[in-house]
């Protein structure tokens, strides 16, 4: 056995390990990983929370995002990890439900056959290859080891290994609520393989009543009702759900015995598959009615050869029962099957085939040359063991990147407008714009109301700044329940980018009346805000993106300049050191937070800071300027004086700067850096710019007079000053007037020691 465990896990690591070097894909591994703040800042207490209120992403299944919560404390968010658990996990699954069925039937053999299909068909392929299916391996994982623990508890009831049964069977409810069919399939295992209510029950097992063994399944069936309403809830929060106006009953109806022949046609033809089926429009009822009776008459003859065959029964039930949660009566999302849909399932039809094929090799051996024939059904298990590895590793390679896999998919399905769209926004985000527009218009033309089409033909307009065209297309997919939020969001950016700030304001706030968890919004909305002046609004709604997403730089970096402009100057600084702690390359944070600083007078600091933001090419010459200050007051007075007169080469009328650089030409105690002849016009435009209404600039031309000997006019000068700096109440500012009043009116220029760092 121990061989066989080896041989299958080795196998399987071999053909799937490949696919640890493919990428994310732009299809809901945004929502599990990528875009996931929740997700992507690892295991907290507060994201432990967060799994378990959430309805994201359509689903209620804590342990899945705890999964990959923990994925992200160890890889990041690199995708080799991510995908390497995925394919640990499939390995595991694969040796689980060998041990399983090995426990519970006897039959190494089989079982092993059996754990072989499960591991390399290639229609288990999406499940292993898709980080967002993650819940589909752990949900298989827990049903494993249910089933395992359920074969121990059979064969010697207690209570502790029922509680550990029930324990793994909650495990998987908390992985993804496609296990709620398990109960259904332990009351199969005891019709067959256990036999615990027959004279021929399988030895050591006790023999039980129906009743009772049914009773013993209703906790089971308790915690599945629990999860199939808190499904149903997060389904319905998502929109997901389709109602019966967009999907009628007789549509489902037919709809659904053809998925189920598809998904047995896939099992033994595993060709042409894709990512994304689109439903077919509604057809004559032939196809449907056809497919039903052909599950009818399989139906009819597991039934009829149950008292000697019983494994067909329980393994046709099995695929019938445990596919009823995504056959379609409740139709969630727009697409027709999935292939991931298969994982659990098709153990059933495996585990009849296998047992007949079995069977029917035991009665030919028995007619003679059975050596013979082993080494044939040998030969024949091998081919097939080949033939499903080739299928996989090739069905393996599509999942390589988002391009790949859905350009297969248009293949398969050439009608395929969601496969056609999505082609088209990784276009756009190549900068072809125009190529994208002739998807979007070709996904139209096969879906003229497609919500996705218009949506992301929207963003592509708004890209080529046809805001009015990009604002009609996001208007044509609003009525798109589950894109609702996003769309919402979109127009606001688009509205913003018209200057129409109310109509945006109301569009950020529907799109946070649908997702209230988006941070994002939160953020640009709060930006809408702060354009329009209003402080105390944008920094609630900073705020409110930042209790979602701590995490977040740039809220970090905007409510910082909030604060900075309502005169918080502290926690301004503060806020804009954490948005540089997330972010430690970011020029603009760097930028701003070297400003702050130079507010509040931590020169040396903000010299460090603007270095490498503010290169000599730099076009702002506020940026000059600010660099200036610094620089100035930690005694670097010749790079100051070069980036002080870089801000005037820009900006020739620049007050601030024109005042700077007088000032240090006229106080400096360098005679070779003092220019009084250049400084006394440079003050007296800063004065005349601001109309003489900032005294310190008064105060730099009194010096610049004196400085020049023009005592009388700088004694004037200094004076009126020192009148406006009394009636500010700026004590520090008075005092200096002082002192160069002092001076002028004794005949001399005024120098200023500058603070060394």
């Amino acid at each position: 056995m121990a061989g066989i465990s080896l041989l299958l896990a080795l196998v399987t690591l071999a053909v799937y390990l490949p696919g640890v070097r493919h990428d994310f894909l732009t299809y809901d591994d945004q929502q599990y990983v990528t875009e996931n703040p929740h997700v992507l800042s690892g295991l907290s207490w507060a994201n432990f929370k967060w799994a378990f209120q959430a309805g994201y992403a359509s689903n209620w299944h804590p342990l899945t995002w705890l999964s990959h919560m923990l994925d992200c404390q160890i890889f990041g968010a690199r995708p080799m990890g991510h995908h390497l658990t995925n394919v640990l996990l499939h390995v595991a699954n694969v040796l689980l439900l060998f041990l399983g069925l090995r426990r519970l039937t006897g039959a190494t053999g089989r079982s092993a056959v059996v754990a072989a299909l499960f591991a390399w068909h290639p229609l288990h392929v999406e499940s292993v290859a898709w980080v967002a299916e993650r819940k589909d391996l752990l949900c298989a994982c827990f049903w494993m080891l249910t089933l395992l623990a359920y074969a121990r508890y059979a064969s010697k009831p207690g209570a502790v290994r029922y509680l550990v049964t029930l324990g793994c069977f909650s495990l998987g409810l908390l992985s993804k609520p496609m296990i709620v069919t398990l109960p259904f399939v332990l009351l199969l295992l005891d019709y067959w393989p256990l036999r615990r209510t027959a004279a021929t029950r399988t030895v050591g097992m006790p023999r039980q009543p129906w009743p009772r063994l049914a009773l013993e399944k209703v906790p089971f069936l308790v915690l599945t009702v629990i999860a199939s309403w808190l499904t149903i809830w997060a389904q319905r929060q998502a929109h997901s759900i389709v109602s019966l106006q967009g999907l009628p009953l007789a549509e489902r109806l037919l709809h659904v015995p053809i998925a189920y022949a598809h998904y047995l046609q896939a099992m033994f033809l595993p060709w042409g598959l894709a990512v994304y089926y689109p439903f077919p429009a509604a057809s004559s009822p032939i196809p449907g009615g056809g497919c039903a009776v052909l599950l009818l008459l399989v139906s009819a003859g597991a039934w009829w050869w149950a008292g000697r065959r019983p494994y067909l029964l329980v393994g046709w039930c099995w695929y019938l029962g445990t596919l009823v949660p995504v056959i379609g009566f409740v139709q969630v999302g727009d697409q027709a099957w999935a292939d991931r849909y298969t994982y659990l399932p098709l153990i059933g039809p495996f585990i009849a085939l296998v047992w007949l094929a079995g069977d029917w090799g035991m009665a030919a051996g028995r007619s003679g040359n059975s050596a013979g024939k082993r080494v044939w059904l040998g030969l024949e298990l091998a081919g097939l063991g080949v033939a499903l590895i080739l299928l996989t590793e090739r069905q393996l390679g599509f999942w390589q990147d988002t391009r790949t896999l859905f350009t297969q998919a248009v293949r398969v399905v050439p009608e395929n407008a969601k496969a056609i769209t999505l082609l088209g926004s990784l276009l756009v985000k190549e900068g072809k714009v125009d190529e994208a527009m002739g998807l979007y218009d070709r996904a139209l033309k096969i879906r003229p109301d497609d919500p996705e089409a218009h949506f992301f033909r929207g963003n592509a307009l708004e890209r080529k700044s046809r805001l009015d065209e990009a604002i009609v297309e996001y208007r044509r997919a609003l009525w798109f329940e589950p894109l609702a939020a996003k769309t919402h969001f979109f127009l606001g950016g688009a509205l913003v980018k018209q200057q129409q700030y109310e109509a945006a304001v109301a569009e950020y706030r529907e799109a946070l009346r649908r997702d209230p968890d988006s941070a994002v919004t939160h953020n640009n909305l709060a930006r809408v805000f702060h354009t329009r002046g209003r402080f105390e609004e944008a920094a609630v709604e900073y705020g409110a993106a930042l209790r979602l997403e701590p995490a977040f730089p740039q809220a970090h970096n905007n409510l910082g300049i909030v604060l900075l402009q309502t005169g918080q100057l502290g926690p301004g600084i503060a806020e804009l050191r954490e948005a540089l702690r997330l972010t430690p390359g970011n020029g603009e944070i760097a930028y701003n937070l070297a400003v702050a600083l130079n507010q509040q007078e931590h020169w040396r600091e903000a010299a460090e800071l603007f270095g490498p933001v503010v290169p000599p090419g730099h076009p702002d010459p506020k940026a000059h300027f600010e660099f200036g200050r610094a620089l100035e007051h930690t005694g670097k007075t010749r790079e100051a004086l070069a980036r002080l007169a870089r801000a005037l080469i820009q900006q020739p009328d620049y007050p601030a700067a024109l005042n700077e650089l007088a000032w240090i030409l006229v106080t400096d105690p360098r005679a070779e850096i003092r220019n009084g002849a250049e400084a006394v016009p440079m003050a007296e435009r800063a004065v005349e710019l601001s109309q003489g209404k900032n005294p310190a600039w008064r105060l730099t031309l009194a010096a610049a007079y004196a400085e020049v000997g023009r005592f009388p006019e700088a004694v004037t000068s200094a004076q009126s000053a020192a009148d406006a700096a009394r009636s500010a109440g700026q004590n520090e500012l008075l005092l200096r007037c002082g002192q160069v009043l002092a001076a002028a009116q004794a005949g001399k220029p005024w120098r200023e020691t500058l603070a060394q760092p």
